[in-house]
């Protein structure tokens, strides 16, 4: 469900906000040299509006390995979570089982890519993030998905976009300029395009 990997994999990560976080980096405690995403493993998961990191890192420069366990906000302030390592685990391992629950996705906007050049494609092409509270929306459905209506439309600063698909349950998809991502579940498209 939550299983771990490399760390750039799960960037960019993308606030409600908006704000987007495309690279990770931590200095390593021995030689204070800066260890970047690729060379650490582990999760990355937003939870609400933070992003938690639990991973392992090595250093390039000098070989040694060292606990990366922190957390960002949205406006990009990195905070060391002091909590012991097995219970950051498993309130990531329950928050995700809770999203899954609730049919949302665990890395909405975050694909898959095989280098940076990819990753800052992706990072451009990605569409809206849309909540509840941002949006006018249709007062007819057009089915449900996962127990929740599904709007036919919403309305966003002056656009109306339709209903185009739901996220798939695995959470890999991309967005392009034209879409919006909606309650986290639904993808919409702007009208004529």
């Amino acid at each position: 469900m939550l299983k771990p990997d490399r760390l750039d994999r799960f960037l960019p990560q993308v606030f409600p906000s908006g704000v987007k976080v495309s690279s990770f980096a931590k200095h390593c405690p021995h030689c204070k040299k800066l260890v970047k995403s690729p060379a650490m493993h582990g999760v990355a998961l937003l939870v609400v509006d933070r992003v938690f990191i639990l991973a392992r890192a090595e250093c390039p420069q000098c070989g040694n390995r060292f606990e990366v366990k922190c957390m960002f906000d949205d406006s990009k302030q990195v905070h060391p979570v002091l909590l012991p390592t097995l219970m950051v685990r498993w309130l990531m391992l329950w928050h995700a089982r809770q999203l899954r629950r609730r049919g949302i996705p665990l890395k909405p906007l975050a694909t898959v890519v095989g280098d940076e050049q990819d990753a800052v494609v992706t990072q451009e092409r990605v569409g809206l993030l849309l909540a509840d509270s941002e949006v006018t929306k249709s007062p007819e459905t057009v089915g449900s998905y996962l127990g929740l209506p599904i709007v036919a439309w919403i309305e966003y600063q002056g656009q109306r976009y339709n209903y185009d698909r739901a996220v798939p349950e695995e959470g890999q998809f991309r967005l392009s300029q034209y879409e919006a991502l909606f309650d986290r579940r639904l993808i919409y498209r702007r009208s004529g395009h």
